[in-house]
Order: C-alpha cells, then structure tokens, then sequence
C-alpha cells in the first residue's frame, strides 16, 4: 500500500480490497434483526381517559352503580368483552391482553371521576394500535349512551335485586299461608306494616286514642263537679272544643264520656277473633319473617325506581389521550437498522484487522 496517499484514501482502499468481508457479517446482521425484533416485547399503545359522570337529579344513594369502579368493573363484564373482540374483528383474539387500571379523582352525591388506563403490546405497532382504539371506541359508546352497559348494567342489578326480594317474599308468604290455614285470620292484614294500611295497626291505634280521650273526658267531669258554673262550661269546652253554656257542662261531659265508652265498646268488638299474639313460637316467627322480606321487597323496588331516574339524569364525559412506547426493533425500519449497524461495525473491525495482521504490511504503513 503506498504510504504517500492520505489516511482516508488509504482505508477506502482497504475496503474496496476487502469487501467481500462484509458477505458474513451481513448475514450475521439479518439473523441479529430477526433475533432482536423477536425477544424486544413489541410496541405498547396506551390510552388514558378520563371519565366523568354527574347524576343531575339524584336521590340519596340512588347513584351507588354510576361510580368510578363500576365504570371500571364494566370492563370486565362479559357483554363488553363481546363487543370489544367484535370490533376488532378477530373471533380468536385474547381480551386478557389489555391491561387496565384506574385511578379515582373524586367519588361523592352525584359526582364520580376517574381516569382509566388502557394498554395492550403488540410486536406489529399498527395491530397494537388497532386493538387500543377499538377498545377506546366501544368504552365511550358504552360509557356515555343512555342504553350503554354503564348505564343498563346499573339498572338490571337493582331489577334482578328486586325480583329475587320478590320471590323470597312470596315463597315465605305461601309457607305462612300453609301454617294458618283454617284459623280464620285476615293474613294479609296480619302481613302488612305500614301503619295505617294495616286493620289491626289502626284498630289498635284508635282504641289507644279513644282510651286518652276517655280519661280526658272523665277527668274534666271530676273536676267540672266542684267548679263554678263558668269555669265548668271553660272546661267541658275545652275537651269537646266547642262553646259550651254555663250551667251545661255536666250534661256535656257525661255524654262526651257515654260516647267514648261506647265506641271503645265497638272497636274491641272489631278486634280479631285470633291476636297476633295467641299464635305459636313458629308461626310468629314465619310472621315476622314475611314482615321483614315485605319491606325489604318494598325497599328493592324503591332503589329500582332510583336507579332508573339516576341513569336517566347522569351526564358522562370522556377525554381520551394516547400515547406509544417501545417497538422500534420490532419494526422493518428497524430490523433493517439492526442489520446495518451488525453489518458495517462488525465488517468494518474484521477488514482492519485483516489488513493490520495480512504479511503483505509493509513496514511504516499506518
């Protein structure tokens, strides 16, 4: 090699010379971009959204299914699950490669947000990128319809609450039906609570009053006996709440008392022919059984009508950012780097050494 020619044409000679050397390396460089694209975990497409749900017209707890974990529960359900491989458009595709987790921002009355993080890897960036936005498109769908699964699923539990509290009742009721056959009892007055709605509740209510008034009444005409005639008509006024004239109040007050005792006379004739209390151990306890599983039916269909104006009123909003990582060996631009740096670095270091160890360097050649 002549030594009068500058460094860089000197080593552009050498690899012209030797160029041939490049042949292995550039194999070498292809079986190191497949190998490295293999095993660099793919690329990662991650969406991040923020949900927020408002329930406008709420009543106390009726939001409790319109929560930021039920917004992330929905994800597991097997309806959504179904619709999100649908839109993919892949009928073996695993749904178990998304990743998802959230984070709540606030939870309260009426206000839920949130924000819920998406990812799935994949070694092809566009198939990841696929699969994130299918999966975005049918959350927002269902997270903000009126008729998505955000909403309904909410709905359809507090139903299904509702019929089980329904069946529970009634199976206790046709076994209390069975237990007081024949006994002449009124059971769906025995069965009800609600106060008033109930005979024996205001039957047993009325004679309490009538009983006050009673002694009211008697206690006035005792102490009408030794007052004045004024202040004895002030009296017998005061008790039946009408103008009652001087000298009078006696007659009053003994009629008012006749009256009273009268109609005491007729709801203890209304009683029924059985107390409640007569009955046995068991059969009162089947009573208060079906008490209980008649307010707790009341109660489940009450919490569906909450349920129904909650979704019917909840606004939800959805932004959505997207982000992508790694991935870049797995791609062809990539690949080709791969191979490019293996062949040009590992090339270029063998065409030097040969040169540097070949017998035909003559001495004083750099």
């Amino acid at each position: 090699m002549p030594s009068e020619t500058s460094g860089l044409q000197r080593d552009v000679e050498v690899i012209r010379r030797r160029w041939w050397v490049f042949l292995p390396f550039a194999a070498l460089g292809l079986l190191a971009a497949l190998a490295i694209g293999a095993v660099s975990g793919g690329s990662t497409a991650v969406a991040t959204m923020t949900l927020d749900t408002t329930v406008h017209d709420l009543v106390i707890g009726g939001d409790r299914g319109l929560r930021i974990f039920e917004a992330q529960a929905m994800t597991a359900d097997p309806a959504f699950k179904e619709k999100v491989i649908a839109a993919i458009g892949e009928s073996d595709f695993e749904y178990a490669r998304f990743s998802v987790s959230l984070s709540p921002i606030s939870v309260g009355d009426g206000i839920s947000r949130g924000i819920l993080t998406v990812t799935i890897s994949d070694p092809d960036r566009a198939k990841a990128e696929r699969y994130r936005q299918a999966f975005v498109d049918v959350y927002t769908a269902e997270y903000t319809k009126p008729d998505g699964l955000f909403r309904t699923r909410f709905v359809d539990r507090r139903r299904e609450v509702a019929a089980n509290a329904e069946a529970d009742y009634q199976a206790a009721y046709q076994r209390l039906a069975q237990a007081t056959a024949g006994r002449g009892i009124d059971l769906a007055a025995l069965v009800e609570t609600r106060g008033e709605a109930n005979p024996l509740v205001f039957v047993t209510q009325q004679r309490a009053e009538l009983t006050r008034q009673l002694a009211e009444a008697k206690g006035a005409l005792a102490a009408a006996s030794g007052a004045s005639p004024e202040a004895a008509a002030a009296i017998a006024a005061a008790v039946i709440g009408q103008p009652v004239q001087a000298g009078q109040a006696a007659a009053v007050l003994d009629a008012r008392v006749a009256a009273l005792e009268a109609a005491l006379e007729e709801y203890s004739r209304l009683a029924p022919a059985l107390p409640e209390q007569q009955l046995d151990p068991a059969t009162q306890a089947l009573l208060n059984e079906v008490r209980g599983l008649r307010q707790v039916r009341d109660a489940a269909y009450v919490n569906l009508g909450n349920a129904q104006i909650a979704v019917r009123s909840a606004e939800s909003r959805i932004e959505t950012s997207y982000s992508f990582s790694g991935g870049l060996a797995g791609t062809l631009a990539g690949r080709v780097a791969v191979a490019l740096a293996v062949t040009v670095i590992f090339g270029l270091a063998a065409i030097f050494a040969l040169e540097w160890l070949s017998p035909s360097r003559r001495p004083g050649e750099g």
